[in-house]
């Protein structure tokens, strides 16, 4: 899937080049020229950062629950919730209403819960990844597309991807749409202008409008601080706990310095910030975690 997805980004950037900006560089006047040069220099940019988020999304470990991780003061704690935590999942009546119950359904959210698969305790908001085994920090949803789980480590690199891509399709289609109307309006038209030109913009404009809806969605999961599995809960906790409003659940993930709001990066502190929040405690080393970056 890596090298569909890198081979179909490259191929519409070649013939959207090709069709599109190469012809007016060439023998285009010399105000076609400067509007070709810089619409290249633009839609060459959105193409880079698209696959740089992308890659960085491939690459960055999403954040995992490190070995013997659990909130309690010490190991007696921690064995003390575990009955309580199996009596109640005997019970499932009485597990709703612990979980779900008013102040405790927001309560719920905010504890750390027992992983059956993993035989260990997991903070807020991580869930397990089947496709890894292993338990993953904030996890969104496994991305087929991307080959990684998208949690809170990798989650600014997908929503940067996703806009990326959906602006560089929109802007090849834009490109190519002058040359598709040329094609069909030709007397005869060349097939190989015609099968190039024409496929490059029907997948451009429907890669582009298919990317929007998901640029929406998570806009809409961001700007309320909701993950895409918290967002289809079956039984959501109103008001959500981790809604501070839209400007603070925008930094929470893309962080509160600008330089980097448009860049599949973060620094090193903010790294450890969002680690530290996620797991209540200071992290641990980053090669228990696996976070990394492409930079």
């Amino acid at each position: 899937m890596l090298l569909f997805v890198l081979a179909l980004i490259c191929a519409i950037y070649y013939a959207t080049i090709k069709g599109a900006i190469a012809p007016a560089l060439h023998w285009g006047s010399p105000v076609a020229q400067a509007a070709a040069a810089l619409g290249a220099v633009v839609y060459s940019a959105l193409v880079g950062l698209t696959l740089w988020s992308y890659l960085a999304c491939f690459v960055t470990c999403p954040g995992h629950v490190p070995p013997g991780w659990h909130p309690f003061q010490n190991a007696e704690a921690a064995a003390a919730e575990l009955e309580t935590w199996e009596r109640l999942a005997a019970d499932q009546t009485a597990r709703r209403a612990y979980a779900w119950d008013g102040e405790a359904g927001r309560a719920a959210v905010n504890r750390p819960r027992y992983c059956r698969k993993c035989s260990a305790w997991k903070p807020p908001r991580a869930h397990h990844d089947s496709m890894t085994g292993r338990c993953v920090l904030r996890m969104d949803h496994y991305c087929i597309w991307v080959l990684n789980c998208v949690g809170l480590l990798n989650y600014k690199h997908f929503c940067l991807f996703l806009m990326y891509g959906m602006l560089g399709c929109a802007v090849s289609a834009a490109l190519l749409l002058k040359p598709v109307m040329d094609v069909f309006g030709a007397a005869q038209p060349s097939v190989s202008d015609l099968i190039l030109t024409f496929l490059t913009f029907v997948f451009a404009l429907a890669f582009s409008l298919a990317l929007l809806g998901f640029v929406v969605m998570h806009g809409r999961l961001l700007a309320t601080n909701m993950t895409t599995i918290e967002a289809y809960e079956k039984r959501p906790v109103k008001p959500w706990p981790y809604d501070q409003g839209s400007l603070l659940n925008f930094q929470s993930v893309f962080g509160r310095d600008r330089r980097y709001w448009a860049l599949p990066l973060h620094t090193p502190a903010f790294r450890r910030g969002l680690l530290e929040d996620a797991l209540q405690t200071p992290p641990p080393p980053d090669e228990l975690l696996g976070s990394r970056e492409l930079v």
